[in-house]
């Protein structure tokens, strides 16, 4: 519309310029004699409408212009949006990496898609460009990732596939030395890795709440183990490279506190104790874990040992009385007394 009137202003002007012209020559043809006051204005008139007209066909082929432009972007929109229709949804925006850059035009976050699964990532990263934060999805489920200045991760936390969430701890090698984790049936756990990534000591809660403390050695053997047993009971292991409990600490049911001792078999081959009403043992056992021979001192103090057969049925006894006396007493393979002082 501007455009249409400017034109039509410019043409005013130069009706404007041509309806003086004929005056001004009729004038000249009345006059027999010339004037150059006349003849300079005849001129510039001339002038005036030259550039006018000019104007005016600028003016024109500005328009025309303008309009093949307009038609132009109207007709390259409308050929986007048609290429674009098979891969545009109303409401949805689809790629397979989108990226935030900072005012510099430095990338400070990614979202895209990697990995032959199209495992989905987002990334965070920090002025030179390096990831120090991702967040994503690998082999089905979530994880959050933290790296430091030199592209190594030193914290991740995830969800195993099962559901059960874990966090792990790195050192400035990238090498994992701490994990802490859920376990599918509701258990507590909190490892400990030396540099080869080998477990070394665990902290655990089972899932009727008792704990257990482990320490492993290079091989990954449990060697002493510290925690609650079955009905809550205290106990101390101590076990070979073999995995065999050579040694342990523990409380019994009815209060009884025994210190084992195993052979390179595992089986107990001495037994110390003592018993909830205060009298302390020795047993000594055989391969087959049978007493052989047992060494104990009643509450009031009194000494006995005993001498086994291998159906457990002592035969021979020696210990002294309340008033201090010695006593013995020995049995035949029948259980026929022997011996007997006093």
């Amino acid at each position: 519309m501007e455009s249409a009137r400017r034109s039509r202003r410019s043409g005013w002007w130069v009706a404007l310029a041509l309806a003086a012209l004929p005056a001004v020559r009729a004038g000249a043809q009345a006059e027999p004699a010339v004037d150059p006051a006349l003849q300079a204005a005849q001129a510039s008139a001339a002038r005036t409408n030259a550039v006018l007209m000019d104007m005016v066909e600028q003016q024109r082929r500005l328009e025309q212009r303008s309009q093949l432009l307009l038609v132009a972007a109207l007709a390259a929109l409308a050929l986007a949006g048609y290429a674009a229709y098979g891969r545009w949804r109303p409401g949805a925006l689809k790629a397979s990496r989108f990226v935030l850059q900072g005012r510099q035009g430095k990338t400070r976050a990614a979202l895209r898609v990697a990995g032959a699964r199209d495992e989905a990532l987002l990334e965070f990263m920090d002025e030179h460009g390096r990831p120090v934060a991702t967040v994503g999805i690998a082999e089905a489920a979530a994880f959050l990732e933290l790296r430091d200045q030199h592209d190594r991760p030193r914290a991740r936390l995830a969800l195993s596939p099962d559901g059960s969430p874990m966090l792990e701890l790195y050192d400035a090698e990238g090498r994992n030395r701490a994990g802490l984790g859920l376990t599918e049936d509701g258990g507590v756990g909190l490892g400990l890795y030396d540099t080869q990534k080998q477990v070394r000591a665990g902290l655990g809660l089972g899932e009727g709440g008792a704990a257990t403390l482990n320490f492993l050695d290079a091989a990954g053997q449990c060697r002493l183990r510290v925690g609650m047993a079955p009905q809550e009971l205290p106990e101390v292991r101590l076990n070979d490279a073999q995995g065999h409990v050579r040694g342990l600490l523990r409380m019994r049911p009815d209060g009884m506190v025994l210190i084992e001792l195993g052979d390179g078999e595992g089986a107990v081959r001495t037994m110390v104790g003592v018993l909830e009403e205060g009298s302390s043992i020795v047993g000594l056992m055989d391969a087959e874990q049978r007493f052989r021979a047992g060494l104990g001192v009643s509450p009031d103090g009194r000494p006995r040992l005993e001498l086994f057969d291998a159906k457990g049925e002592p035969h021979a006894s020696f210990y002294l009385e309340g008033d201090g006396g010695a006593g013995l007493k020995l049995l035949s393979a029948r259980g026929e007394i022997l011996l007997k002082s006093p």
